[in-house]
């Protein structure tokens, strides 16, 4: 059976944070975001240089990119966002990149 996100259930976390007057400084929220950035960064970077512990830097992995995931969709909703207009838009930008920039991933 197929897992479904819970986006209300995400909005519903994110809201809550946003209620607190701190919290909604947009400066903070991508310091946060960007923490979050560096975090998968080095969750990746130690999974290459320590293989015998691959495994627990996958799982901090996946736990970093959801805590990236929740403090974008925290900054979007700041602005007002839609949320599914943000990811139409980005889906759109990579394949507009992908048609118009020659890349080729050796």
């Amino acid at each position: 059976m197929k897992k479904t996100v819970d986006l209300e259930h995400a909005i519903g976390k994110i809201e809550k944070i946003l209620s607190i007057p701190s919290q909604r400084d947009p400066y903070k929220r991508f310091t946060i975001l960007s923490y979050q950035l560096a975090n998968a960064g080095k969750s990746l970077r130690y999974m290459r240089i320590f293989p015998c512990e691959e495994k627990a830097h996958r799982e901090g992995l996946k736990a970093d990119l959801g805590d990236l995931l929740i403090q974008t969709l925290t900054l979007a909703r700041l602005y007002g966002f839609d949320i599914e207009d943000v990811l139409k838009i980005g889906a759109d930008r990579l394949e507009e990149f992908q048609e118009r920039s020659g890349y080729k991933d050796d």
